[in-house]
């Protein structure tokens, strides 16, 4: 196996965010599934990669696609996603230091 094709690669350690950019330009939107099998690699890598774009790759419920060649809305779409996910994952956090905090009390 390679790290690409590992399930815990990491984007960083494999370098796949230059081969993501040059799957998806004049693309459009691209699937997890069909970017996974042109990179040899996996959804986990792919997201980490878009992660690590820099804001230059988008994600939605349609796949991925590049943030230049996207509509405005999907670009605002995209990131109002990621608003809603950071606020869910902060109150998570702070639910599981309450749930902490009861413990020790």
């Amino acid at each position: 196996m390679t790290p690409q094709t590992l399930p815990f690669a990491r984007a960083k350690d494999c370098d796949l965010l230059p081969a993501l950019i040059e799957a998806l330009d004049r693309q459009g939107w691209v699937t997890a599934k069909t970017l996974a099998r042109l990179l040899d690699s996996n959804d986990r890598a792919i997201r980490d990669a878009a992660s690590q774009s820099q804001g230059r790759v988008i994600s939605g419920q349609r796949g991925y696609c590049l943030t230049h060649q996207a509509s405005v809305q999907d670009v605002q779409h995209a990131a109002n996603w990621l608003r809603s996910q950071g606020t869910k994952m902060i109150q998570r956090a702070y639910d599981t230091e309450r749930a902490m905090h009861r413990r020790t009390a």
